[in-house]
């Protein structure tokens, strides 16, 4: 965590596991360095009971993070990190916990499934549901989609058109569901073109923006999936923030070019999954996608 001043306010911010107040933990002791789109940390392995809501799991492996450099983490409004994806990709070889709770047998159906709330206004940010679906969170049928390989959450995505003009995935393309992603990311000149498209403009660090008094004037964005085209309006791919007590009207969509042993990818992030009810399916080895319910609908 660097300073003092940088472990003092992250004491006061965050709460804080301690295993010396714990007689269910393990010690390991392995060191781990892990590396994020907008962070990184080090520390070392240990085992616990990890419980979330009534579900807990024994002997989870988990990461006590002793070092967390810059101040990404420190005024962030999560504590931790939960990882949902594959061991195939997992740092330390640690057992993700969804996978810990199939082996433990501790739900019915191997699915985990997420709505999340794009109002800020409201309390509920979104929920997590183990072991299957809340229809309570999503209207209609779900469209499924095969995942291409047990990495990340991928699976083939067919096109990206605005209007009639196909701008992204241009010959299909390999696309991942991802929580931890808050906005939607593709390949650097990609994204160029569909930020052309949608009339928006370069701002700085990668960001686009639009004009606010034209977003209702923007066009619709399509992702096709699965024989569906699932649609972003201006309303939904627009981020509205106050800058030095100014409006700006932020692109939601982001250029990012991936390491090449990773691959050309595309991201959906919060944006996409908030407006569609999203579940991820490892028994069957499928994901899919469903209109999410608004909480006061």
């Amino acid at each position: 965590l660097g300073s003092f001043e940088q472990m003092f306010l992250f004491r006061r911010l965050h709460n804080r596991y301690n295993s010396k107040q714990s007689s269910t933990y393990e010690a390991n002791g392995e060191t781990i360095e892990i590396r994020y789109g907008s962070g990184s940390m080090k520390g070392f392995l240990s085992k616990d009971t990890v419980c979330m809501a009534d579900l807990c799991v024994k002997g989870q492996g988990f990461a006590e993070a002793t070092s967390q450099p810059g101040l990404t983490f420190i005024f962030a409004h999560f504590d931790g990190i939960l990882g949902m994806a594959f061991p195939s990709i997992s740092v330390g070889g640690i057992q993700p916990v969804f996978q810990s709770m199939i082996e433990q047998n501790l739900l019915p159906q191997s699915v985990f499934a997420f709505w999340l709330n794009r109002n800020p206004e409201d309390e509920l940010g979104g929920l997590i549901t183990f072991g299957g679906v809340d229809e309570k969170y999503y209207i209609g049928n779900i469209t499924w989609v095969p995942l291409t390989k047990e990495r990340y959450w991928e699976f083939e995505m067919k096109a990206i058109t605005v209007g009639n003009e196909q701008v992204g995935c241009m010959d299909g393309c390999t696309a991942i569901a991802d929580t931890g992603t808050s906005l939607i990311a593709g390949p650097k000149d990609e994204v160029q073109r569909l930020q052309e498209a949608i009339g928006a403009k370069p701002l700085i660090m990668g960001q686009y923006y639009v004009n606010c008094d034209q977003v209702d004037s923007l066009p619709n964005v399509q992702l096709s999936i699965g024989g569906r085209v699932f649609d972003l309006k201006p309303e939904d791919y627009v981020l509205r923030v106050q800058q030095m007590g100014k409006s700006i009207c932020l692109s939601g969509f982001m250029g990012l070019d991936l390491p090449p042993q990773v691959g050309k990818l595309w991201i959906l992030g919060d944006i996409f999954i908030g407006l569609y009810y999203t579940v991820f399916d490892v028994g069957n080895g499928r994901l899919g996608f469903a209109n999410a319910t608004k909480l006061h609908s």
